[in-house]
């Protein structure tokens, strides 16, 4: 692929696709956050879920500077930094932190619905709101302490760019900076996301599995009387879960095999023989993760009626008002 191509790509999938998603995204989540503290904290889904849209909001604003960064009018305009070294700490590595976060929260709300279904009697003694604060906090403190050796490593500082005959300010290095940023890249991009990938594939299943056999149960024993611990609540946010798993199945599989492929495939990397496809690649990757933190909240609209009932009360009914006053 040749770097003309490469450039289109970037033009169109960072500068124009991407960026319309994450300014979209940034929006949307901002206002589930809102909707989720006016809900309260005194359920534990609750709390997830609020610390799912912010890890979700920081996923998109460091793309939104990221994505100003990678526009090749902006790269080539006369700038005191070189834009695309300018990204690598302040939008690049900080987006990598957030999506391991978003998966991570992911796997632990899976996790916590099939617990719910297995123990439904003794899970709310097992997951309280505030252990499940705890958790999240703990997610969010471990992640980006991983990757303290990357901004040890990597440092901003005036150098000479050759191709653009500029000294400017770009990344410099220390000299174990490979031995150092491996670590990072071995926690960060192969250990946290395939192991989050894997739960959620597996929770995933189970919680379809398990509300298939529940239909078929419930639509049996009507007649009989009969019923279960499984509330009608419950199986409603199951559902709401599965469906946020499995876009984020659908969102992240390229990206795993991406990562699958630059292991197997010499020179499918940033700096290989085939620096420019994977580029493109990650271009693609990065829309989808967009879509995947951006649209969350037509599912929490769709399939929660609390979520639903405050999210109106909060943006509809000041629209309503701001109307009947024109």
């Amino acid at each position: 692929m040749s770097d003309f191509t490469r450039l289109i790509f970037q033009a169109i999938n960072f500068a124009i696709i991407c960026e319309i998603i994450d300014v979209f995204g940034t929006v949307t989540n901002v206002m589930n956050i809102i909707v989720f503290v006016k809900q309260g904290f005194s359920d534990p889904v609750n709390v997830s879920l609020l610390g799912l849209a912010i890890s979700d909001l920081g996923c998109l604003v460091t793309l939104v500077w990221h994505n100003i960064c990678f526009n090749p009018l902006f790269h080539a305009a006369d700038l005191p930094f070189d834009s695309i070294e300018m990204q690598y700490l302040t939008g690049g590595w900080p987006h990598v932190i957030f999506t391991r976060v978003t998966a991570c929260i992911t796997a632990f709300i899976t996790f916590e619905r099939c617990l719910c279904i297995a123990i439904p009697l003794k899970v709310k003694n097992i997951i309280t709101p505030k252990r499940v604060v705890i958790v999240i906090v703990s997610i969010f403190v471990i992640l980006i302490g991983s990757v303290a050796p990357v901004y040890y490593s990597n440092r901003y500082g005036m150098k000479f760019f050759p191709d653009r005959n500029k000294t400017l300010i770009g990344l410099v290095f220390t000299d174990d900076r490979k031995e150092v940023e491996g670590i990072s890249y071995v926690i960060n991009n192969i250990f946290i996301p395939f192991s989050a990938f894997a739960v959620v594939i597996v929770c995933t299943v189970i919680l379809v599995v398990k509300l298939q056999n529940k239909t078929r149960w419930r639509n049996e024993s009507t007649a009989a009387g009969q019923s279960d611990n499984f509330s009608n609540r419950d199986q409603k946010v199951t559902k709401m879960v599965t469906m946020i798993s499995t876009l984020f199945i659908i969102c992240f599989t390229p990206v795993s095999l991406i990562f699958i492929g630059k292991t197997v495939v010499a020179g499918l990397s940033i700096d290989g023989r085939y620096h420019n496809l994977y580029f493109v690649l990650f271009s693609f990757a990065y829309i989808l993760e967009s879509t995947n933190s951006a649209v969350n909240i037509f599912i929490y609209y769709e399939m929660s009626s609390k979520y639903r009932s405050v999210f109106d009360e909060t943006f509809r009914r000041k629209k309503k008002l701001a109307a009947s006053k024109q």
